[in-house]
């Protein structure tokens, strides 16, 4: 066999032995530390019941509606009016109109 190959080959045998015994170790550690874990709700027998204020709910359920009217006036593609390619976006109407126009060098103007 060339040296070169066996070198190759050594190499890569070590590299891939260390890899598949660091992946060996983490693999036990992680075993180990969800073995060990408790949940909290293991732990005690009382569950806590959420409190909550029927203003703060309010106050939440406007927000949400009002961050969705906005979103419908923006350019997200889940909350668009139209179809899609009805219309081009701002973006495609750059590239286009950059792709249509001949391109002079800045301080030019031919």
């Amino acid at each position: 066999m060339n040296v070169a190959l066996w070198i190759g080959l050594k190499l890569t045998i070590y590299g891939m032995g260390l890899v598949f015994f660091l992946l060996a170790v983490l693999w036990g550690l992680i075993a180990l530390l969800i073995r060990f874990d408790v949940p909290a709700a293991a732990a005690s027998d009382e569950r806590p019941v959420p409190i909550v204020d029927p203003a703060l709910l309010a106050a939440i359920v406007i927000a949400c509606r009002a961050h969705r009217m906005t979103r419908r006036q923006q350019a997200a593609p889940e909350m668009r009016a139209h179809e899609p390619g009805s219309l081009p976006s701002r973006w495609v109407g750059v590239g286009r109109t950059r792709q249509n126009r001949s391109w002079t060098p800045r301080g030019r103007m031919s």
